[in-house]
Order: C-alpha cells, then sequence, then structure tokens
C-alpha cells in the first residue's frame, strides 16, 4: 500500500478548502513535472521532527492525524497529467489501483486494490466534496461506486489512505479510502471532443464573483459508443453549480450536483460464444441489455481554522435511482426467456459529519487531538431483483424497502514525545441500525418460500462495534521516516441479508458488521538527490467475508482471509521537464481454510437442464484477487507549450476459482497524450488509448452459463474486452 505521489505526513492545511485553487483542465499539465517532484509536499514526511501537529484538510470534515507510508495526496496537476478513459479513471492515480468494466459504462466500474477484488466498492470507500459516494444495501451490489457524476475538470486535488489505520474513516474502508475535494474557482471555458467510436463530449465552465463570494458553474454532455458490435450509446448529462465565500481560514461552501446517464451495455460474455463465432470479440448476446441512473445532491461545507483549532461541519443530501438490466448467466436459470434482470434502487441519503481539533501541549509534550461525530441514513424506498424479457419485468425475485442508519464518534490523539518520535492512538464506535421490510411477504405477513424462496427479508437488527487504532511514526534518520500502524475495523453487510429469516436453509442471515485487522509497517526517503520512494509490508485479516450478492440475490458465506503483500514506488525528476514513476504492488489472498466446495453456479440452473456432472471446487484462493500491478509513467512540459504523458499499467495472472485451476490472463496497455497550450488562449491535445493495441479483456471471470440451445450449462472463462487503439482530440479554448 504505497505511494510516491505526495505521500503523508504533511503540515499546513491543503487541499480543496484549504486554499483558493484554479482549475486550467488540460492545461494543468504544463505543471504536472514540477508537481510529482515537489519538495514541499514531500517535506512532511523527511522532517516531520520540525514540523507542528496540524491536520490535513484535504475536504472539509475530520481528517485524521495519523500517518503511514500507504497515505498520499495528488495535486491538481497531477490528476490532470494522463488521459482519462473514464471519469473513475482518476481513482488510478492511487497506486495499486485497477479501474475496470464488466458491463456499459453507464455502470459503476469494477476496482482492484490490496489484494482484493472490491467489485463495485465493497473495501473502497470514495468521496467527493466530502459527500459519500458508496452506497450500502444497494440493488447491484453492496458499496455501489458510481462515479459517473464527476466532471473530472472539476477535482482539486484527491487524498487517499489505505488500510483501517484512521479513525475518522468507517464502512468500507478495508482496502483503503479516496477523497476527492472540487475547485472554488475556474477559468471561463470551453472544451470540446471528439474521437472514434462516437465518442463526443462539450464542456463549458465558468466563474464569477456574488456577493462576497465566488459562483462557480460547469455543465458536461457526453456521448460514447464504445468499439462493440451493439453500440453503448451512453449518453451522460452532468451540471455543477459551487459557491464559496469566506478567507483560507474561515469559509463555508454550498454545492449542487446532478447527473443523468442512458446506456446499452454489452455484458461480460462466455469465451465458448467467441471461439465458436456465435460472436465476435466484441459482440453481444443480449442486445437490450443496459440502464439508466440519475444522481442529484446538496452538501455544505464549513470550516474554521485558528492557531488554537479547527472546526469543521458538513452536510449532504443525495437522491438516486438505477434502473440496470443485465444477463450473467444467459439461458441457465430460464430456458425459454433468457436470464435477464432488472435491478433496481430508488434512494434518498441525508448525512453530516463534524469534528474539532485543537493543539494543546502537556508536559511539554506538543499535542494534535482530533474529535467528531458522524451519520447517516439510508431511505432506499425500493430495492429489488426482477427477472426480464427484453426489459419487460415477468417475475419478481426480490423487491424490498430499507431504512439503515448509521452512527460513529471517534477520536485521536497525537503526541510527539521525541523530536524523531510520535505516536498516534485513535478510537471509534459505530453503530447500525438495520428496518428492512420484504414486499415478497404473504398478505397475512407470513413468509412463503413459494412466493418468497429466499426467505423473508423483514425485520430489524441493531449492532455496534468498537475500532482501536494505534500508529508510530519514526525519524528522519537519514532523510528517512518509518511508519508501523495497526488497527481493527469492519465492513458492513446488505440489510437484506442480515435481517434474513432463515427459512430457506440455503440463504441464512448474515454477519451485520464483519470484523478486520490490518497492520502495516513502511518507510518514505529522499536519500537519493531527485528521486523519492516508498516501500510498505501489509496484512489485513477479515473475519469472515460473508457478503450479500446483489447479482444473485444471495448470501454467499465464504469464511475468514488473510491478505498480504509489499508496495514499492518511486518517483524521479530526470530534469527540469521530464519525470518518471514506478510503482509495483505483489499481493497474496488466501481463505485461511478450504472453502465450502463451489459449484460454480450450478446451484441456480433450470431442473430440466441441469449441470452434469456438477463441479465442486475446493481451495483456498480468493477469486479474481490481483497478484502483483505495476504502473507507471513518464510526463514532460517544454516552455514552449508542448506538453505529454505516457502511461503504462500491468495487471498479473489472478486465480478466478478456489482451487486456482482457471486464472485470469495477464494483460499490459499503454495510454499516451501530447499536446500544446498557445499561453492563456487555447490548448489542444491528443489521447490515445491502448497505444499498441493489446488485446486484452477489462475483466475474467469463471463460472456456470448456458448459451441458448445448448444441451447443458458449463463452466467457462466468462469475459469483457478491453478497448482497442482507441484517439481522442481536445480542445479547449480560455475567455
Amino acid at each position: 500500500m504505497t505511494s510516491t505521489r505526495s505521500t503523508a505526513p504533511q503540515t499546513g492545511i491543503a487541499g480543496a478548502h484549504g486554499r483558493r485553487l484554479e482549475r486550467r483542465s488540460y492545461a494543468a499539465l504544463l505543471a504536472a513535472c514540477a508537481a510529482i517532484s515537489s519538495g514541499a509536499a514531500r517535506a512532511g514526511i523527511l522532517t516531520d521532527a520540525a514540523s507542528p501537529l496540524d491536520t490535513i484538510t484535504v475536504v472539509a470534515t475530520g481528517v485524521s492525524n495519523m500517518d503511514a507510508a500507504s497515505a498520499g495526496d495528488v495535486s491538481q496537476e497531477q490528476l490532470a497529467s494522463q488521459p482519462l478513459l473514464r471519469p473513475a479513471a482518476l481513482l488510478e492515480n492511487v497506486p495499486g489501483l485497477i479501474v475496470t468494466q464488466h458491463s456499459g459504462e453507464g455502470k459503476a466500474n469494477q476496482y482492484f486494490l490490496c489484494a482484493f477484488n472490491l467489485d463495485h466498492g465493497s473495501a473502497l470507500a470514495a468521496e467527493v466534496d466530502d459527500m459519500p459516494v458508496n452506497f450500502p444495501t444497494h440493488a447491484h451490489g453492496q458499496g455501489y461506486t458510481d462515479l459517473n457524476f464527476l466532471i473530472p475538470e472539476l477535482a482539486a486535488d484527491l487524498h487517499y489512505k489505505k488500510g483501517l489505520y484512521y479513525a475518522d474513516e468507517g464502512d468500507f474502508t478495508a482496502a483503503g479510502t479516496v477523497r476527492i475535494g472540487l475547485v472554488n474557482q475556474m477559468r471561463d471555458a470551453v472544451t470540446v471532443g471528439y474521437g472514434q467510436d462516437g465518442y463526443r463530449r462539450g464542456l463549458a465552465t465558468g466563474a464569477t464573483s456574488l456577493a462576497g463570494g465566488t459562483l462557480l458553474g460547469a455543465g458536461e454532455i457526453y456521448h460514447n459508443d464504445g468499439p462493440f458490435d451493439v453500440p453503448d450509446d451512453f449518453n451522460r448529462l452532468n451540471g455543477v453549480v459551487r459557491y464559496h465565500r469566506g478567507t483560507d481560514n474561515d469559509y463555508w461552501t454550498l454545492t449542487g450536483m446532478a447527473y443523468s446517464g442512458k446506456w446499452t451495455s454489452t455484458d461480460q460474455v462466455p469465451q465458448r460464444a467467441i471461439d465458436a463465432g456465435v460472436i465476435g470479440r466484441f459482440g453481444s448476446l443480449n442486445s437490450t441489455d443496459g440502464g439508466a441512473s440519475s444522481r442529484s445532491s446538496l452538501t455544505f461545507n464549513r470550516v474554521k481554522t485558528t492557531d488554537a483549532d479547527q472546526v469543521q461541519l458538513s452536510a449532504y443530501v443525495v437522491r438516486y435511482k438505477l434502473n440496470l438490466y443485465s444477463t450473467f448467466t444467459y439461458y441457465l436459470k430460464d430456458p425459454v426467456n433468457g436470464d435477464q434482470m432488472l435491478q433496481r434502487d430508488d434512494r434518498v441519503v441525508y448525512g453530516f459529519k463534524a469534528s474539532k481539533t485543537w493543539y494543546p501541549t502537556i508536559a511539554g509534550f506538543p499535542m494534535s487531538n482530533v474529535v467528531g461525530v458522524q451519520a447517516r441514513i439510508d431511505d432506499i424506498r425500493d430495492v429489488g431483483i426482477f427477472p426480464t424479457f427484453q426489459r419487460q419485468v415477468i417475475g419478481t425475485r426480490q423487491d424490498a424497502s430499507v431504512l439503515e442508519s448509521s452512527g460513529a464518534v471517534y477520536a485521536e490523539s497525537s503526541v510527539r514525545w521525541l523530536q524523531q518520535l510520535r505516536t498516534v492512538v485513535g478510537l471509534r464506535e459505530d453503530q447500525f441500525d438495520f428496518d428492512v421490510k420484504d414486499k415478497m411477504r404473504g398478505r397475512d405477513g407470513s413468509c412463503n418460500l413459494s412466493s418468497d424462496p429466499l426467505g423473508c427479508a423483514t425485520g430489524n437488527k441493531r449492532a455496534s462495534t468498537f475500532s482501536p487504532k494505534l500508529g508510530i511514526v519514526l525519524g528522519p534518520w537519514a532523510r528517512t521516516t518509518y511508519f508501523i500502524n495497526f488497527a481493527d475495523g469492519f465492513h458492513s453487510n446488505d440489510a437484506r441479508g442480515v435481517t434474513r429469516s432463515g427459512a430457506a436453509p440455503n440463504t441464512p442471515s448474515v454477519t451485520p458488521l464483519a470484523r478486520a485487522i490490518s497492520g502495516e509497517v513502511g518507510l518514505a526517503t529522499n536519500l537519493v538527490p531527485h528521486l523519492t520512494t516508498t516501500l510498505d509490508l501489509f496484512q489485513l485479516k477479515l473475519k469472515s467475508e460473508l457478503v450479500f450478492s446483489g447479482d444473485a440475490g444471495v448470501t454467499s458465506p465464504s469464511g475468514a482471509t488473510t491478505r498480504s503483500g509489499l508496495e514499492l514506488g518511486n518517483t524521479y525528476q530526470i530534469n527540469r521537464w521530464l519525470s518518471a514513476e514506478v510503482h509495483v504492488a505483489v499481493t497474496r489472498a488466501r481463505f485461511d481454510h478450504d472453502a465450502p466446495p463451489d459449484d460454480l453456479g450450478c446451484g441456480d440452473a433450470a431442473r430440466a437442464l441441469p449441470c452434469s456432472p456438477a463441479p465442486a471446487i475446493v481451495g483456498r484462493y480468493i477469486p479474481n484477487s490481483p497478484t502483483n500491478v505495476i504502473d507507471a509513467g513518464l510526463t514532460a512540459q517544454r516552455e514552449s507549450g508542448w506538453f505529454g504523458a505516457l502511461r503504462a499499467r500491468h495487471f498479473g495472472e489472478a486465480p478466478l476459482v478456489e482451487d486456482n485451476s482457471a486464472r485470469s490472463a495477464a494483460y499490459t496497455t499503454v495510454d499516451a497524450q501530447i499536446g500544446f497550450k498557445k499561453s492563456d488562449e487555447w490548448l489542444a491535445a491528443l489521447d490515445v488509448f491502448n497505444v499498441f493495441n493489446a488485446k486484452w479483456n477489462d475483466i475474467e471471470y469463471y463460472y456456470v452459463s448456458r448459451l441458448q440451445h445448448q444441451a447443458s450449462p458449463q463452466p467457462d472463462y466468462v469475459v469483457h474486452p478491453g478497448v482497442p487503439i482507441t484517439a481522442r482530440l481536445h480542445f479547449q479554448y480560455f475567455f
């Protein structure tokens, strides 16, 4: 869990709300080299003994004083220094994090980090403007994280923290946390994008003074078909209005965001359908898959900082809807109509956060103390799974309303005992309330397995957990600082699984909050001139990965697991206009004991067409857990106005089943950008993705499916192809 981008600890107030930032979109590339090697950004690591114990304010509320080798910051300039295939690709600025897609681009992406297949965000917490992005008890999967509402040019900075070590972070953080701040000031500009596969994009941005503050606005219109035989026809609309008023130390912001997206998708397909010529590599087996999603939000942030303390408050409300049509097993369950299903989610989310930091000295020892409180309510009006035929509902597999609420209090204290010794101790208490009303119960309220085969989910349950944290910072010695971290934490499970009645023996209720324990040792050094190196070793243990599967609508016990790994990062400033960076992650993930026999989904096969024979795979490998990830880049900027970037990403082989008998293929892709900026007048850039036209898969699974007219189901590799070589042009004009 390593960073060689601007790495914690830092001092002072930095980021989205600690200063006014001016966004210049692709023009920010001109400062990328200097930003990557910025000595000021890394001074906190190497001069920690002489630094005051200030908090890092990257977004408006409650930032931990904990330091670790695996935490870091990515500046606005760095975020703009690489081409982006999709908005969520911003997260690939986190070393070792891979962002993929197994369906249409309107759907949340798939994430991989720290030996986790994070699905759509089950163990990676994401926040934008201090507003949570993850959705618990989501129709498609726990922790669903869709970043299509984010306009990348509005990202002011990105702060990431891996592991459970931070008292201000709670659910979904087993692998890490990513916070994205928003800009408060922008140039008036128009950006136009044009490229292959129907790529079209328009963006207008601007800001003006109003009532002693700054009013900022941005609007985006987007279309892309992708390389698929059935075009994605993804249409996205985004709008942002943001007001900022105050000084760097005393200010407030109010931000409204709105997103709407509609698309057709080519879902993952069995490899045998491609090999047999039923479809091509970019073909579809169901042209009616796809969906529509919308998200609107209002956030308020307030920060006041004095020499003695810092008070932070944020509140948010989010309105969200999703209708997602998917076909994953084709004709396995329903040999006549097929297995397409609608996953529906309709909710309103409310929440707030507040914290106070102060800096006393006790018995001559300088301290930094933080206390905070957090609360969130997800009012889920409808969450369900419905069998469909060409997007027409033909049944109900699951349908419920859910009220899920959570609250937390935390405290953290950092003490400098010696010039080269500092400790951080944190405590956190979380409480969750799950209240589920199953809409499939009988008229008399009874649980009838003939009409509700998963067993009724109606009920309520409360759960709480206590999580201690400890960090030790040693040094610097010889321009090297050392970090030791230990922590307890948790991840929540889907409320529908938590309150499951247990009437259906194959779908028992699940543990509300699954415990996790993590530890890490690492270092950060500037021993070699112009080179920043970070190294860390980590281990993470989960007592249970018993989770609710939104794809299937059932719970799947999987037992305790252990993940461990090594991450190494290097950033080198070659000369005034060229810099390079390389990040390597090598990880191992295993069940602590053999997992229960896995039939790869045969249990869902229609009785008339069963698997013959049914597999029963036993082993300790965790399917889809990454084993090695390498990302590297070159960033260049010439005084003449020319700029460019080259990014390479390698994703190693991964086990797809518990006995490691099926593995995904490794791949390497390279993306590039070249452009020119004419003073402050205009900018033009060319992005090329997959420069060497590698044949690769965005995702690979291994499970049982059945093609239409196939005699019986069979296990197979199930794939979603990555993009071939793809070019996009961008032109930006400044007013």
